[in-house]
């Protein structure tokens, strides 16, 4: 008995250790990261840097397997294979070679990870272009990719219609194609309407040889060879894109399954954007090493959520932070629970939802992680219960002492800028539980290494923080403010600057703030804390004599037609006077904390974009009330 008593006390004492100071989850992640740095070390020995040979060997060991599921349709992995042959082969066709690349503009659909691999197959770069884009931020993304052709579907011809003068005027970009799959949206409708684009259907696919293109167009494909350009927000500005190699993205679609043990009898829903890294390179590209099926979802759909995950009888489901917020506030159904899912995997889960989410849907394990498209490093949380619930990361005792390329700084508060101690001039870290900027070092990894921005130098210099703790060092400047406690978990606190987040995307003040300004003289546009929602709102300052002159409806009408949804300010906030260039980052900083609570703007009047209403209107107390209740949602 008393040998039983001290087993089982023994039992304990591990346990908690292991608990405290993360050892288990420690071992785990260091596994999987060195094996997916072993995996492509012995890859490139073998002339199979691409991440296209993720995709073949999957065809070997599983030609008859479902690749994808969209609409219903089935796509094996030897269909799919075909079909990426027949793309690539009509690319080349279109004067394409090595090196070229192309705009992919498309929403969610089965042909598009196809035509990001047939562009792998024969060493083109594809561009992911946002298919909410449209006007100057459309013009600037497909100029700045340098795309010599740009693939759409159907429903985007009008945004494209509306600039194609000014997307071909850079002499480079020559050709049109209307890839219409005959399954999505508008799809079937084989009328062009955009001058010199060709049609690429069902008919002129199957035209196409389905012969594999010569292997040797992808010699020569190291750790540094640009795979795909994915954008992300611009702080002084437009869309910067991010350029992610086959070392870095090929590595990360190799570990992301080993953490998570996905197998090639998983099936894993996404509905999340394919332009998003997310849900590129850790649901579609880790499907390619680990042989799991994906269903792809068009658009997200709160009400149809849970019905197609039971339908296409997933395992595995991604999610951005708000999407359980979402799910959370749909009403209770008996069929909650009915599934077969045993992992969530996303970022931006927020703490005050994740226990709500997990109870209510029976979802136990929540792998949170913490990256950027074009960061060089990133953080896990691979949660099974309440401990530790709600952070976006963890590395235990021994990953600290391990790798410590992951720090956090000290920040001023009132201007952002990170502190330096005046003696030595290096930065200073934070103490447990103190909030900063989150930092990874830069080393020689080539699986880690930070690419930059494409033909963008000043913002590639600015990402870039030097003599952090020693002269001579390097850190990549995430631009997130985050703390770490005792136990090495990390929380995520907010946005630096000029970006701020909300729907689960980066929004630029300097191009919001560009497009308002061709209908109001000033406005000072931030992020504004909202009521049971994720995120950051728009919201936009505007001095009260440019406001006299201002039409709000207009406004809100060319924000609308200008801008992405998802950064259109929702607020409007009307201030005594322009802000003086001595004080800019301070009044800013003072705006977004007082927010959208009338107790805290004083007199100034404030109005809102409400849902499905086309001009701005006063915002009052009662409707700020209506939010805090959950009774609107923007």
């Amino acid at each position: 008995m008393t040998k039983l008593l001290n087993a089982a006390i023994a039992a304990a004492a591990v346990a908690y250790l292991d608990a405290k100071h993360g050892l288990a989850n420690d071992v785990h992640l260091g596994r999987a990261n060195s094996g997916a740095n072993m995996n492509f070390k012995w890859r490139l020995a073998r002339g199979r840097a691409s991440m296209y040979a993720f995709f073949e060997d999957s065809v070997k060991r599983q030609p008859d397997d479902a690749m994808y599921v969209y609409e219903r349709q089935t796509t094996t992995w030897k269909q799919a294979e075909q079909i990426v042959h027949r793309l690539a082969n009509y690319l080349r066709a279109q004067g394409l070679k090595s090196g070229d690349r192309i705009a992919v503009f498309m929403g969610n659909c089965a042909m598009y990870p196809l035509i990001w691999l047939a562009c792998l197959s024969i060493n083109v770069v594809p561009a992911f272009i946002n298919n909410g884009l449209n006007g100057p931020g459309l013009v600037h993304c497909v100029n700045v990719s340098k795309a010599q052709l740009v693939i759409y579907e159907p429903s985007l011809e009008g945004a494209l219609r509306e600039v194609q003068d000014k997307l071909t005027s850079n002499g480079l970009l020559k050709k049109f194609v209307c890839l219409d799959d005959g399954i999505s949206e508008k799809a079937g409708a084989h009328s062009i309407d955009l001058p010199s684009a060709q049609l690429l259907g069902p008919a002129e696919l199957a035209a196409q040889s389905a012969k594999a293109p010569p292997a040797s167009l992808r010699d020569g494909i190291d750790s540094s060879s640009v795979a795909v350009l994915i954008f992300t927000s611009g702080t002084t500005g437009l869309p910067k894109a991010a350029l992610c190699s086959h070392g870095r993205v090929g590595a990360a679609m190799a570990m992301w399954p080993r953490v998570n043990s996905f197998n090639s009898k998983d099936r894993i829903y996404t509905p999340m954007p394919l332009y998003h890294s997310s849900a590129a390179f850790l649901c579609i590209g880790a499907s390619w090493y680990a042989g799991s099926t994906v269903i792809i979802g068009r658009k997200f759909s709160a009400s149809r959520y849970w019905a197609e995950v039971r339908e296409n009888d997933a395992t595995v489901i991604q999610y951005i932070g708000e999407i359980a917020r979402y799910l959370l506030a749909v009403p209770p159904h008996p069929d909650d629970k009915n599934h077969r899912v045993r992992m969530a995997y996303g970022n931006g889960m927020r703490p005050d939802v994740w226990q709500r989410f997990r109870e209510r849907f029976g979802v136990h394990v929540i792998s949170e992680f913490y990256a950027s498209s074009e960061g060089n490093g990133a953080l896990l949380n691979y949660n099974t219960g309440p401990f530790g619930a709600g952070a976006i990361g963890r590395l235990g005792a021994l990953a600290r002492r391990a790798r410590p390329d992951y720090k956090i700084v000290r920040v001023d508060a009132i201007t952002e800028d990170i502190e330096r101690d005046p003696k030595t001039g290096l930065c200073i870290p934070c103490q447990p539980g103190e909030t900063g900027e989150f930092l990874m070092r830069i080393n020689k990894d080539p699986t880690g290494a930070f690419m930059g921005y494409a033909d963008n130098p000043e913002a590639t210099k600015k990402k870039i923080l030097a003599d952090v703790f020693e002269k001579g060092d390097a850190f990549f400047r995430s631009g997130d403010l985050m703390s770490m406690d005792q136990d090495g978990h990390f929380w995520f606190g907010d946005r630096i600057g000029d970006t701020f987040r909300w729907r689960s995307e980066n929004v630029s003040t300097a191009e919001v703030q560009t497009a308002l300004g061709e209908v109001c003289d000033e406005a000072n546009v931030y992020g504004v804390l909202v009521p049971n929602h994720d995120g950051r709102a728009g919201c936009a300052a505007i001095p009260k004599d440019v406001a006299a002159k201002t039409n709000l409806k207009t406004l809100a009408v060319h924000a609308r037609k200008r801008l992405p949804k998802y950064a259109v300010p929702l607020f409007i906030r009307i201030v005594p006077a322009a802000e003086s260039t001595g004080t800019v980052k301070q009044l800013k900083v003072a705006l977004r904390n007082e927010g959208i609570e009338h107790s805290k703007v004083g007199s100034d009047p404030l109005f809102w974009l409400p849902p499905n209403a086309n001009e701005y209107v006063p915002f009052k107390p009662e409707d700020h009330a209506a939010i805090v209740a959950g009774q609107v949602k923007l």
